[in-house]
């Protein structure tokens, strides 16, 4: 069988792996809605629109709701979404297909699908549209990247200084996510009576219920990334004109959502120590880099790409949810890398003040010694 055809299945074999789980869960939800004026191509235009959103694509509502889009996208279906590209490549490369020159082919199909598929939801439904130049370069980076990673097609050789310094500034911002993770956790579980009175007040039923846990659950990543910016101190954003940060809470309402049961009911200013652990980081990184490279080139290199990784992980992690009212949810897309460098760039200053200070010590120490007769 020529590869091209063998790519092509596994591309919607892949495809499959998401979509109609989600289809049956839309279909499931739907029939016990009990809508009177529903049709029964509404769960599959749903199944379309949220395996859309699961690749990050950006979803249009029309019609009496004008202006109105769903722009924070869940963060955690791309897991969804690797496992089954992943699943679905590893079978291809098993068949003996060059791994190397099926992964861009394989991206390339992939997106074409999804280009195939927001026009079909576009289309045949008025209701929400799907901008299918969004869409092909959104999943084919999603696509190419998973790949990539599933096949182990990084290559293995001896990393160069800038590198390295990438690796140090991804594994701080995990580090930190990790950290904000606990945080909420903890959150959660002060504040869960609140979380339990808000899924009583939603009462979304057996199936509902089922839904609205999936849809928090992939949201969590999400909610993760808001809760480091409130400990950092840059805040977090839910509709306009609202801040919550450790000094700043003003917040006049929140959806019914039970996870955001977690938020803080006021000013909160002991949450700024985690702007202690940013400094803690930078001044750590500092430390190791100069250990391995000397001079603070590395150091730099390191600062440039943890503020590409906070931009990238607040744009990811924030949007509209739907009406006009909740246009800003989430981080912000400036003030999270600004505040968030800044402190780590201030904790590798420390560093480098104390390596100063020891230097001058050192060299002081040796000049008395000399003196002596």
């Amino acid at each position: 069988m020529p590869a091209i055809t063998l790519i092509f299945k596994q591309v919607i074999r892949s495809v499959v792996l998401v979509l109609l789980p989600i289809a049956f869960i839309s279909l499931i939800v739907w029939a016990t809605a009990g809508s009177s004026q529903g049709s029964t191509s509404d769960p599959i235009f749903a199944a379309l629109w949220i395996w859309l959103a699961s690749h990050q694509v950006p979803l249009y509502i029309e019609g009496s709701m004008a202006g109105a889009k769903l722009t924070l996208l869940p963060l955690g279906a791309l897991a969804l979404v690797f496992f089954a590209i992943k699943s679905s490549y590893l079978r291809l490369v098993a068949k003996g297909v060059s791994p190397r020159a099926s992964a861009p082919i394989f991206a390339l199909f992939y997106s074409t699908v999804a280009v195939l598929l927001s026009v079909v939801a576009t289309l045949a439904n008025s209701a929400v549209e799907v901008r299918w130049y969004f869409a092909f370069p959104i999943t084919f980076i999603i696509a190419l990247a998973f790949t990539l990673f599933s096949g182990e097609l990084i290559p293995k050789r001896q990393r160069s200084e800038w590198e390295i310094a990438a690796a140090w500034a991804a594994a701080g911002v995990a580090l930190l996510m990790s950290l904000a993770a606990l945080v909420l956790l903890a959150s959660l579980i002060f504040h869960f009576r609140v979380v339990i009175d808000l899924t009583t007040v939603i009462a979304p039923g057996i199936f509902g219920g089922f839904a609205l846990i999936l849809i928090q659950v992939l949201y969590l990543p999400n909610l993760i990334a808001a809760t480091l910016g409130y400990i950092s101190g840059a805040g977090a954003h839910i509709g306009d004109d609202s801040i919550v940060a450790p000094f700043v809470h003003r917040l006049d309402q929140i959806p019914a959502i039970p996870l955001l049961g977690a938020l803080p009911r006021g000013n909160f200013p002991y949450a700024i120590a985690g702007a202690i652990l940013v400094l803690a980081l930078g001044f750590y990184i500092h430390f190791k880099l100069s250990q391995r490279f000397g001079g603070d080139r590395s150091s730099a290199i390191a600062i440039g790409f943890f503020a590409l990784f906070s931009l990238v992980l607040a744009l990811l992690s924030s949007g509209q949810l739907v009406s006009d009212t909740l246009s800003q949810v989430g981080l912000s897309w400036w003030r999270f890398p600004l505040v968030l460098t800044g402190e780590l760039a201030l904790g590798m200053a420390l560093s480098k003040a104390l390596m100063l200070l020891r230097l001058r010590r050192s060299s002081a120490g040796d000049l008395d010694v000399d003196s002596v007769p």
